[in-house]
């Protein structure tokens, strides 16, 4: 299983190389765990949470959701600020229960 972290962390080392996530990049990075379907599930979820955004601009309306009929195949995504502060929080947690500290 494919967790919300290790796609937020694909994302963000994309976005280092300066390079958007498409589902089909999503699903051949975790082809051996992760199907086309599964992996745009993914988008759609970490999108409507705002961890990530389209790379390309979009109707208000449309910023964190898909226009009717529309698919998400094409489209690109980044980290938005929201997603790498939950990079962040992932990474404290690592550092509490490295220490001892059990939530």
């Amino acid at each position: 299983m494919v967790t919300q972290r290790e796609v937020l962390t694909f994302i963000a080392k994309r976005a280092d190389e300066g390079r958007g996530v498409t589902a089909q990049a999503l699903a051949e990075e975790f082809r051996l765990s992760l199907s086309l379907d599964a992996a745009c599930g993914h988008l759609r979820r970490l999108w409507r949470e705002r961890l990530i955004e389209t790379a390309s601009a979009r109707p208000p309306s449309s910023r964190f959701r898909l226009e009717p009929g529309e698919p998400i195949l094409p489209l690109r995504f980044r980290l938005t600020a929201r997603g790498r502060e939950r990079l962040r929080w992932y990474e404290r947690q690592d550092d509490d229960n490295a220490g001892g500290f059990f939530r």
